[in-house]
């Protein structure tokens, strides 16, 4: 089995005990969010047992032991059993946003592979992983689908924004011997750039334009984003200063985003070849071009699938310099790494 953490702004199946999240929002909000543990198994990671975290949003009067008062929020619950995790072995952990066209169960499944690719075997040397799933269709209707993901990954970065800014308070608040020194990176793939963008927007917004650095590594993978978005403060520029380093993987080869580009009405996207003037990014940023070890149906899902792009991310998290990472060729003229066989 491979556990999960997770955040949701989806509707549950049920109100009491619901073992599902479906394709619309939370009946209570667009930010109200959810969150609990899954663990995730069989051959293709498609089954999975969820523990959602109870909440209580009123205060009640009498007395509790702390315990029983961490237990009232479910956020806080989780938290803790994430932080606990990262003192206790030694672990970071990955916070994972997905993209278009996902259920939560093919969240949950996409995010223990993940964590599977990720670890090595050794106990202490895995990750954390914690998925952040908003209400993609997880359906292929022509026209309707793509823009009411569109809609809602816009409507879903301000509930992502505020799950990231509890975080950030909860572990900053920790008491000295609680600390740890393990670091948070996070994956957003596809469409879950386009709700980056926007949690990134109401961060700067809610920090009066002074957001803390929240991440060491971020990966932007097949980023259905407009291949300017490092150009503008209203898009992705503003994301470099949460973090210690920004990774740009793309694939020109990618139908996900030609179709995204060609059919949809969209700019020329990130995810397809990068960013528009290359030799203008920030210096914190590394463009990486998958094309050449990608294809198939490997082609928009490579940051799962392809073992090249996975043992460059992991090298990415063990803190190897961007060029000192095996199988990069690096390009001069369009300021890249091109990934070798």
């Amino acid at each position: 089995m491979v556990k999960v953490y997770f955040g949701t702004n989806r509707n549950p199946n049920r109100k009491k005990a619901p073992d599902d999240f479906g394709r619309g929002f939370s009946e209570d909000g667009l930010a109200n969010l959810r969150f609990g543990a899954a663990e995730v198994s069989g051959d293709d990671l498609d089954t999975y047992e969820l523990y959602l975290a109870p909440e209580k949003l009123r205060e009640d009067t009498g007395r509790k032991t702390e315990d029983e008062k961490l237990s009232n929020y479910g956020s806080l619950e989780i938290f803790d059993r994430v932080r606990s995790k990262m003192n206790k072995h030694s672990r970071d952990t990955v916070i994972f946003i997905h993209g278009y066209n996902v259920s939560f169960k093919e969240a949950l499944s996409a995010a223990a592979r993940l964590k599977n690719n990720f670890s090595t075997g050794a106990e202490g040397s895995s990750v954390n992983v914690a998925l952040f799933s908003w209400p993609s269709d997880g359906s292929m209707k022509p026209f309707f689908a793509y823009a009411n993901d569109r809609q809602d990954a816009a409507a879903s970065g301000p509930a992502f924004a505020r799950g990231l800014l509890k975080l950030t308070e909860f572990l900053r608040g920790a008491a000295h011997t609680e600390k740890c020194a393990r670091k948070i990176h996070l994956v957003a793939h596809s469409m879950g750039n386009f709700v980056l963008r926007h949690a990134v927007q109401e961060i700067v917004a809610q920090t009066a334009g002074r957001p803390l650095r929240i991440f060491d590594q971020v990966f932007l993978m097949a980023a259905d984003e407009d291949d300017d978005a490092f150009e503008h403060d209203h898009k992705l520029k503003p994301l470099t200063r949460l973090a210690k380093r920004v990774n740009v993987y793309f694939n020109n080869e990618d139908r996900a985003m030609a179709i995204s580009d060609k059919t949809k009405g969209n700019p020329d996207r990130l995810g397809d070849d990068g960013p528009r003037i290359p030799r203008a990014i920030p210096g914190k940023v590394s463009l990486i071009d998958c094309t050449p070890v990608v294809e198939g149906l490997l082609e928009h899902s490579y940051f799962l699938k392809s073992d090249i792009v996975i043992a460059d991310m992991r090298d990415v998290l063990a803190g190897t310099a961007s060029d000192k990472i095996e199988r990069r060729d690096y390009v001069q003229d369009s300021n890249r790494y091109r990934l070798m066989g």
